[in-house]
């Protein structure tokens, strides 16, 4: 019996082993992995891939993947000026300035940029803004996790829900796009009704992750593989449906549609895929296959790599407040720190919190608490330090009117304007002669249909040193 139990223990050790390896998947190079996930008030434990080809192939080199990578982490305030056939960034300008011409002297700004880096007057540039506001990429660790195992259960390839939520709705239930399509995985109306889903004016199942993502593995599995097997069988190229360019080309065919893939890949007439396929695809266009879809998936390329980053960054464990880290660290070594060497961590922790506070991963009342703590870690230094070199100076949060008002202006970007005008407020008290903030507020007001308290402040803008209390809603 003993033996018996022996070999039992072993056969399942053996078919863990499998199972985490990815084989149970039938995938070769993608591994499942397991991450402890940390949050402001909660710890949990989830699973995701990663597909060693992606390194082991070089994708993660190619300059399309860091432009986007670069793009994904950018706000949107900012623009990059890149070589449109290769991506290469050549400036950063201001999107604010950049807008604000006309476009003659656009163009002869990118004449001038073309001479000052020695390329052919009339190169093709583009000015790229930033998507940062965007991709939610800490938002989508649940979503994702619950999707892979629907996409197993429905024998679809697990690797597709993952990377399709890192890039067409990240983090968002319920966005819609401009051409109707809605839900993490972005579905159009026809699609989600031929694949089961309920979509009326008072019920839309695409914003439920589950259902969704039933929807989605049943379109790639009968939408979207199948073509691009049969498209690259009639040319004579060889392949593994596990393959990562195998992979692009059905995400090309969820978003672009098969026909269009189809399309690039005769005017292709491919006789080997691989990564240099892919860069001719991104290259191509044709059908209804153009700029945007090119894009597509040098966009998940990126993302890939920036979740990748994200996941690994602390081993097994993934620290989605990383001020509360850094805190927590700076309390085992407070001890072993010179004074200024603690006030230096301290301001980096605070821009983190911030960070932190942008991302939406704590609220604005656990944000001003964990500010509090910061601020007390400054006075307790300015202690230390005042009797020997002077004074540091210690002002109550927020100290800088105008820094703020940035951090708010973040926050409304990303439709935060609850968050925006409590930070709004908080400044108009600590600066209550400010046109400026007050403007702020009314326009904060305003984008959130409030249109009596946008008025009162836009007076109050208007009206300048006066500081009468206004009334709260």
């Amino acid at each position: 019996m003993g033996r018996l139990n022996m070999g039992i223990i072993r056969f399942v050790l053996a078919f863990s082993l499998i199972f985490e390896s990815g084989v149970a998947f039938g995938i070769h190079s993608t591994q499942l992995v397991r991450k402890t996930i940390i949050s402001w008030n909660d710890t949990v434990s989830y699973h995701f891939l990663e597909d060693s080809s992606f390194y082991t192939q070089g994708w993660d080199t190619l300059a399309q993947v860091k432009f986007w990578k670069e793009v994904i982490n950018l706000t949107s305030d900012t623009c990059i000026i890149n070589i449109a056939s290769c991506r290469k960034p050549i400036q950063k300008v201001s999107r604010t300035a950049w807008m604000g011409q006309s476009e003659p002297q656009k163009n002869c700004f990118k004449d001038s940029i073309c001479s000052a880096n020695d390329l052919a007057l009339g190169t093709n540039l583009f000015v790229t803004a930033g998507k940062g506001e965007f991709y939610e990429v800490k938002k989508t660790l649940s979503y994702i996790s619950k999707a892979i195992d629907v996409f197993e259960d429905n024998d679809c390839d697990p690797w597709y829900a993952q990377t399709i939520l890192l890039i067409e709705s990240p983090g968002k239930l319920k966005t819609k796009s401009y051409v109707g399509a809605s839900g993490p995985f972005q579905l159009m109306p026809t699609v989600a009704r031929r694949y089961g889903l309920r979509v009326t004016k008072y019920q839309d199942d695409r914003s439920d992750i589950n259902k969704a993502a039933r929807a989605a593995a049943r379109l790639i599995n009968t939408g979207c593989v199948p073509y691009v097997r049969n498209y690259l069988n009639a040319h004579g190229v060889p392949f593994q449906e596990t393959d990562l360019w195998f992979r692009l080309l059905v995400l090309h065919a969820y978003h672009a549609g098969a026909g269009n893939v189809h399309c690039v890949i005769d005017a292709l007439n491919p006789s080997a895929g691989g990564v240099a396929l892919i860069q001719q695809v991104w290259q191509t266009t044709c059908g209804g296959f153009k700029n945007e879809s090119q894009n597509y998936s040098q966009i998940a390329l990126a993302s890939i790599l920036n979740f990748q980053e994200l996941i690994n960054l602390d081993g097994d464990t993934v620290y989605l407040v990383r001020g509360d880290k850094l805190m927590h660290e700076y309390y085992q070594f407070r001890k072993s720190m010179k004074p200024y060497e603690a006030y230096e961590y301290q301001q980096q922790t605070l821009g983190t919190y911030e960070k932190d506070f942008l991302d939406d991963m704590i609220s604005y009342d656990n944000f001003m608490q964990r500010i509090s703590k910061v601020r007390q870690e400054f006075v307790r230094i300015s202690k230390i330090i005042q009797p020997a070199t002077g004074t540091i100076t210690i002002n109550k949060y927020p100290a800088d009117e105008e820094h703020i008002t940035a951090l708010a202006n973040e926050l409304t970007k990303r439709r935060r304007f609850d968050d925006a005008i409590k930070l709004l407020r908080l400044n108009l008290d600590l600066h209550p002669e400010s046109t400026a903030v007050a403007d702020s507020l009314s326009r904060a007001y305003r984008l959130t249909g409030n249109s009596k308290m946008a008025e009162v402040y836009s007076k109050r803008a208007v009206a300048g040193s006066d500081t009468t209390t206004v009334t709260t809603e």
